[in-house]
């Protein structure tokens, strides 16, 4: 509101925060004082005498010469009688004479010509010369001021002395002692029958006008640098000021405003408020950077899987600092409107600030550990810029400890509107609560801040709908209800890998369902796990025909391939389907997961096919034949970095071991499943990630229910021998099947191997 002198107030208006105003009287009397109290600056040249007697020495010794020098045209030779000598002393005195204006221009003064002549007759003797001096220099010693008027009228405080040659100054208390001009001129008068004692009245009259003549003073006024010094000393004064607190009415209904008042409203209105509230705002800063880095670092200590990377550290940076600043600019916002509108409280405005919405977020992405760590600090920092106001760190953190609950499974759309609405109504409890606690009696405003409470949560809801799907999209997060929207089968990706690659996406379904009941039972993320396992192998899309599960009983094209060539192909469909995942934005979990889930495993049948026509052709050639290198035929990784990838990794390796079994039974699915969990364990693959050997043991477990429930036993029907011999063909003429039952089922020896292996995971 817009006040001005002499308006009246329509309502009661106290000061919402501490500020302060400038005390223009005090601050102008304050200037005034020390612009008087400036000291006058006085320059002192105490190279006076000098510079005096440096001119009288030209002045006399000029005038001297010519007494001493023979006069042209005289006539008049060496050694001429007495009478001659005068005429030339007469000659001399006479050009004397007719040079008196050069002799005053030397000394830079005006004499009588009867001072003159003295001078003239006494042909300008040295001794008076010196006389002159001295009488300068006993009065200068003392100091000559110019106007001393100006001088006593400054002398309450003292003045400045500067020296003009060195600049060096001290302060001068003494300034009686100065002598004016005309008292260093009377001065002079006095003292000249001392110094020239020898000479008559005439002289010595004579030699005082000279020397007063001559008497600078030795003390200036220096008019410039004391106007400089006095204003630069009225800048150096600092504002006054005076403090209004923090619920100090400021001007009452009906009360005419003064100027004093209208000053103050502007400054509370205006958020003028001086350097206090920087100091307040940096040290708040200070403090919650210092809390932050505190928090991140215990979390990533001793919080597991507590992200430490830029991008997720950025992410609650940039949640925690738009709140806070939607905090600090609420209040001028609070001040205007409760001015505006006397029954809307400033609390109700912050009531309504969509706090818990930061939480419901990091919730979504982090999950709730990290949640309630980062509502707790929202909610002190909160405080903190909010000049402490401790009730409202409890409404916060209440709310968002609600929103939290709210959305740790969040499979929708909806559910943050839904968990939103539950804030709302905990923030109207809470309410109701603090007016209790403070023994409040229920007002207007109090109903207002009710409405402004449950306003508040519905917000946080809104706030948390909106922004999910652009974080997803600006920092690559993918949460519950993106994988639910990648689960579906109208899913580009899944449908044309359905299309394309019928076996692969039979494959990828299966391990899905494997690895959803192993992740329940050792308490992964069950979800995240299912919707990966349907993408781990879109690679395969590009090459389909060269995986055995789309060749459909046809021909197998890696029996024209080299086996390095083979295993270049395997392992490229790894890198392709990262690609995949790139382009259609799955997120970078799954891309993760595409990545890791054959961790560096050995490719073996292609590996031992490799070694086994490197030893024929060392039989058939003999020399040197290039060794095999097993790194050439491994997956380039990297292992499994997380519970879901490991679980991946193991039901790829198992479903498609299963397929291979002629006769399911219970207990060969039983081995099958241990024998492939100890070979991948014991190959490392499982070293990074965070499976346990209780874990291990869940997953075999769940494996085990799955796999017997898809090959559980069918009723045999007879069928033409023909047809069944040539199935029986087809299944032992396929090389990869051949490999595939050599390598798992393998011998009486691998069995009873793999079972004491077993037996010492504990997991048998």
């Amino acid at each position: 509101v817009n006040y001005q002198v002499g308006d009246v107030a329509d309502h009661d208006i106290k000061a919402a925060h501490d500020f302060l105003v400038t005390d223009e009287t005090a601050t102008k009397k304050k200037r005034e004082d020390a612009g008087r109290t400036s000291l006058a600056i006085y320059d002192l040249d105490e190279e006076t005498v000098q510079h005096l007697g440096e001119r009288l020495d030209a002045a006399f010794t000029m005038m001297r010469a010519i007494f001493h020098q023979p006069v042209e045209g005289s006539g008049v030779e060496k050694g001429a009688s007495a009478e001659s000598s005068r005429a030339i002393h007469k000659s001399a005195k006479e050009k004397a004479l007719e040079q008196e204006k050069d002799f005053e221009a030397k000394l830079g003064i005006t004499i009588s010509d009867t001072d003159y002549a003295i001078l003239v007759k006494a042909e300008f003797d040295p001794r008076f010369e010196d006389a002159v001096i001295e009488l300068a220099e006993n009065v200068l010693a003392g100091g000559v001021v110019g106007n001393k008027s100006v001088l006593l009228s400054q002398m309450q405080n003292g003045v400045v002395l500067r020296s003009v040659q060195s600049g060096a100054e001290h302060r001068a208390m003494d300034v009686l002692s100065y002598l004016s001009v005309e008292a260093a001129r009377r001065q002079m008068r006095l003292r000249a029958s001392a110094i020239l004692d020898e000479e008559n009245r005439r002289v010595r009259t004579s030699m005082v006008h000279l020397a007063q003549g001559l008497l600078p003073p030795n003390i200036t006024f220096n008019r410039n640098e004391t106007e400089l010094r006095r204003q630069k000393a009225v800048e150096a004064v600092k504002p006054v000021f005076f403090q209004v607190k923090k619920g100090e009415m400021i001007v009452r209904e009906g009360q005419r405003l003064g100027a004093e008042q209208v000053l103050k409203l502007q400054m509370q209105v205006q958020g003028k408020l001086g350097r206090g509230v920087f100091f307040t705002m940096l040290g708040t800063a200070l403090l919650g950077g210092l809390l932050v880095w505190l928090a991140v670092h215990l979390a990533g200590k001793y919080i597991r899987r507590f992200s430490t990377e830029i991008k997720d550290l950025l992410f609650l940076a940039l949640v925690l600092i738009i709140l806070l600043v939607l905090t600090k600019l609420s209040v001028g916002v609070a001040d205007a409107i409760h001015s505006a509108f006397s029954f809307i409280s400033q609390a109700a405005i912050f009531y309504m600030l969509p706090m818990a919405a930061g939480a419901m977020l990091v919730t979504i992405f982090f999950g709730p550990i990290i949640a309630i760590i980062f509502a707790f600090f929202l909610a002190l920092l909160t405080a903190l810029v909010l000049d402490h106001q401790m009730n409202l760190l409890f409404y916060y953190l209440i709310g968002s400890l609600v929103g939290v609950q709210g959305v740790v499974v969040c499979r929708d759309r909806s559910t943050p509107l839904r968990a939103g609405l539950t804030v709302g109504l905990t923030n109207a409890v809470v309410i109701l609560f603090v007016t209790i606690a403070y023994q409040k009696v229920f007002t207007t405003q109090t109903g207002v801040a009710l409405i402004f409470g449950i306003v508040g949560g519905l917000l946080s809801g809104v706030v948390t709908t909106g922004l999910c799907p652009l974080a997803e999209m600006a920092f690559g997060y993918t949460t519950d209800v993106k994988l639910l929207e990648l689960a579906s089968m109208d899913q580009p990706l899944l449908r044309e890998l359905m299309v394309q690659v019928p076996g692969t996406y039979h494959h990828s379904i299966v391990v899905g369902n494997m690895v959803e009941a192993a992740a329940k039972s050792i308490e992964a993320n069950s979800l995240f796990a299912r919707v990966a396992s349907y993408y781990h192998d879109i690679g395969k899309i590009n090459k389909p025909q060269y995986f055995v599960e789309n060749q459909a009983g046809g021909e197998n094209r890696h029996e024209r391939l080299a086996p390095s060539m083979s295993s270049l192909i395997l392992i490229s469909h790894v890198k392709d389907g990262v690609e995949l995942a790139k382009k259609y934005r799955l997120g970078q979990g799954i891309q993760d997961i595409i990545q890791q889930h054959h961790g560096t495993s050995l490719i073996s049948y292609f590996y031992q096919k490799a070694v086994d026509l490197q030893e024929k052709q060392k039989n058939s050639k003999g020399g040197d034949v290039p060794q095999v290198s097993v790194e050439d035929y491994r997956y380039p990784g990297p292992r499994p970095q997380t519970k879901e990838a490991g679980l991946v990794l193991l039901a790829d390796a198992v479903e498609a071991a299963s397929r291979t079994l002629t006769d399911p039974t219970a207990a060969r699915i039983q081995g099958l499943v241990q024998k492939i969990i100890n070979k991948i364990f014991s190959d490392g693959q499982l070293d990074e990630c965070e499976l346990t050997l209780k874990d291990l043991h869940q997953i075999a477990k769940s494996f085990i229910q799955i796999i017997m429930g898809i090959s559980h036993q069918r009723i045999e029907y007879p069928e033409p021998a023909s047809k069944g011999s040539e199935g029986k063909e087809r299944a032992d003429g396929d090389p990869g099947h051949r490999s595939a039952k050599r390598d798992r089922n393998g011998s009486r020896e691998d069995r009873d191997e793999g079972e004491e292996d077993l037996k010492r995971l504990g997991i048998f």
